[in-house]
């Protein structure tokens, strides 16, 4: 039994010191990615960045805990090692995605379209929840490639609820410590493909801001992406 709160007590120790530690990598990369990514939907992109790569110091101290729980079923083991990574792969992925798409494939001189702008106004003002709400608004706006966020959404739910069943048989080795990295771990993939969802829906409905030749007035041209 002692062994046992040892090593919980040196997993708690681990996942302080990441944390620490990642808070102040976050602030270095937030300047640079301030650098590169300056657009209202580029900024989108980079708070989602920002907030993967602290879900994946969070994830990497799970991954810690999981290692130090005396499992004894393998099935269990290897399901929470497995989901713990698969967890990992999709922040990791979303990042890779967002920095190229940011910086490739977003115009400097688009604005969002008004009607989709004052949805996303309206349900910001919900926290928590407004991603929730927000859900209909994929197939509701289009685009290319409008579904994109549905399938995030299934990966985000198979995650949440795969880890919750797994974790749910070891409560009896879980500290404090732990479970507050798991509701962490939770609520930031939340916010992540919340986020994401909404990033997407932004740039399928970009117009691009065109100045007009006689005097210079802005003009919009649809941007089907």
């Amino acid at each position: 039994m002692s062994s046992q709160y040892g090593s919980t007590d040196m997993a708690s120790s681990q996942q302080r010191s990441i944390i620490g530690g990642g808070a102040v990598a976050n602030g270095i990369i937030a300047n640079v990615l301030a650098q590169v990514l300056n657009t209202r939907l580029q900024r989108k992109a980079k708070a989602i960045i920002i907030s993967s790569l602290e879900f994946l110091l969070t994830d990497l101290s799970i991954l810690l805990t999981a290692l130090n729980l005396e499992i004894e079923d393998d099935g269990i083991k290897i399901g929470i090692y497995v989901v713990v990574g698969f967890a990992a792969l999709y922040a990791a992925a979303l990042v890779i995605f967002l920095l190229v798409h940011a910086s490739f494939f977003t115009d400097k001189n688009s604005t969002t379209e008004k009607e989709v702008e004052d949805a996303f106004s309206k349900t910001n003002a919900a926290p928590l929840v407004d991603g929730f709400l927000e859900l209909p608004f994929p197939a509701k706006f289009g685009g290319n490639t409008w579904f994109l966020p549905y399938i995030m959404w299934s990966f985000f739910l198979a995650i949440i609820v795969t880890s919750a069943v797994l974790f749910a048989f070891e409560y009896e080795q879980i500290s404090g410590t732990t479970v507050a990295a798991l509701s962490t771990g939770g609520l930031l993939l939340y916010q992540i493909t919340s986020d994401f969802s909404e990033y997407w829906v932004l740039s399928r409905n970009q117009e691009i801001v065109e100045a007009s030749a006689a005097g210079g007035d802005e003009t919009f041209a649809e941007d089907d992406k």
